[in-house]
């Protein structure tokens, strides 16, 4: 499964992330504190970023504006964030946000993007996607 899941406030992470099919001697761990099951040295416990709270740099912004829809929010997130990239004008914060997602993945971690509402359905319900997309781009990249 994806080491980089978009996800609302009450979904939960999908399957277990195997990074080698060879699991022979590996140990099924299920984490009670984080309700995720995990290989133990194989995947690590999911790290929860939260997109759309007030104080992080990654938050859709164009959500909330007059007429509208949170479809018409997300594309222009979407478009905004590219075109930001292909200028090379990201701020600062939006920047060292993007670093550190990227160092994470690399070392191994599981990203959980999680937005404020219930249910991520499709692309079109979260900004997520674009962050998702942009994350792997970056890791691409340096790798």
């Amino acid at each position: 499964m994806d080491p980089i899941q978009v996800l609302g406030l009450k979904d939960r992470r999908r399957e277990v992330q195997v990074k080698d099919e060879n699991t022979a001697g590996q140990l099924l761990v299920k984490n009670t504190h984080a309700e995720e099951r995990y290989v133990r040295g194989m995947s690590k416990t999911a790290k929860r970023h939260y997109i759309n709270r007030k104080d992080c740099p990654v938050k859709n912004h164009f959500l909330g504006l007059p007429k509208w829809s949170r479809e018409d929010a997300v594309k222009a997130f979407d478009t905004y964030l590219w075109s930001q990239h292909q200028k090379d004008a990201i701020e600062k914060p939006l920047k060292d946000w993007f670093n550190a997602r990227v160092k994470e993945l690399m070392a191994g971690h599981n990203l959980d993007l999680i937005d404020d509402i219930d249910f991520v359905k499709g692309n079109d319900d979260s900004h997520g996607f674009t962050l998702k997309n942009y994350i792997e781009y970056l890791a691409k990249e340096i790798y």
